[in-house]
């Protein structure tokens, strides 16, 4: 078969979507690339108890454990259980998130942890707007907030300038403590030490055997895992820095960029 031997690790948003056009391609691509072989997965900061809303029906879509909240953990779906999972030492970090909040009150903290969303009083805005969306979210002080499998720390900001300052005191306050990258110009993702995309493609690899792995994605917080792959590819509609690392760049999200990238591997056989 062939793609025997291969797998696709794809972003989600503005890689996989983009238009329910681009979508429809990218399912069709999908399917034909297991057909043959093939292996299909989605690497994210969706979690697992929120991709199904983004993506109804992933879990028929993907034939390989997920790589889910920006490297958090890896996710087998087929019996949803986490693994290769690197939790934020949480006691550890409360006090200078605590410390975070009251010199930036203006940048909104939410924290994805086993169990659902946590937002900090004073983030009322976040609250809400998780709320349009999930039911699982708790808004409480954070001198109340518990401290157990916190995945990741999301920093809001109402323009990218709102943390551009909070930002900068995370590197002098705690340099190396975080793993950091933006998944948006307004959200800021701080992660446990090791906890990248980029790591989880490598454990993925070692779990799975000796695959050839193509990753697709189109910003900042794909860096890693397009570093790690054997080959990287982006859409022509993602961030530039991210275009200019890449051996491939294909049609925009909105196009089908993953059925871009199953016709470049096709035609590289």
């Amino acid at each position: 078969m062939k793609f025997s031997g291969k797998i696709i690790i794809s972003d989600i948003d503005g890689t996989y979507t983009g238009s329910p056009e681009g979508i429809k391609r990218n399912n069709e691509a999908i399917e034909y690339f297991k057909s043959e072989g093939g292996l299909f997965t989605f690497a994210s900061g969706r979690v697992a108890y929120n991709i199904g809303t983004i993506v109804p029906g992933y879990d028929k879509l993907v034939n390989a454990p997920c790589i889910l909240c920006n490297g958090s953990y890896l996710y087998d779906v087929p019996t949803g259980k986490r693994m290769n999972e690197i939790c934020l030492d949480g006691p550890a970090v409360m006090p200078f998130l605590k410390e975070l909040h009251a010199k930036y009150p203006s940048v909104g903290i939410r924290i994805n942890c086993r169990s659902g969303y946590l937002a900090a009083t004073g983030n009322e805005d976040v609250y809400r707007e998780l709320k349009n969306y999930f039911d699982n979210v708790v808004i409480t002080p954070l001198e109340e907030m518990s401290t157990d499998g916190w995945n990741k720390i999301v920093l809001a900001g109402e323009s990218a300038a709102d943390l551009e300052g909070a930002n900068a005191f995370i590197n002098e306050k705690m340099p190396g403590k975080f793993e950091k990258s933006y998944s948006c110009r307004t959200m800021l993702e701080l992660l446990a030490p090791g906890a990248t995309k980029g790591a989880q493609v490598k454990k993925l690899k070692s779990l799975m055997g000796n695959l050839k792995t193509y990753c697709i994605g189109d910003y900042e917080n794909d860096e890693n895992m397009l570093a790690s792959a054997d080959v990287s590819a982006c859409p022509s509609s993602g961030l530039q820095k991210i275009i200019d690392m890449c051996n491939y760049v294909v049609c925009p999200c909105t196009e089908g960029a993953i059925a871009g990238l199953v016709e470049k591997i096709e035609k590289e056989l």
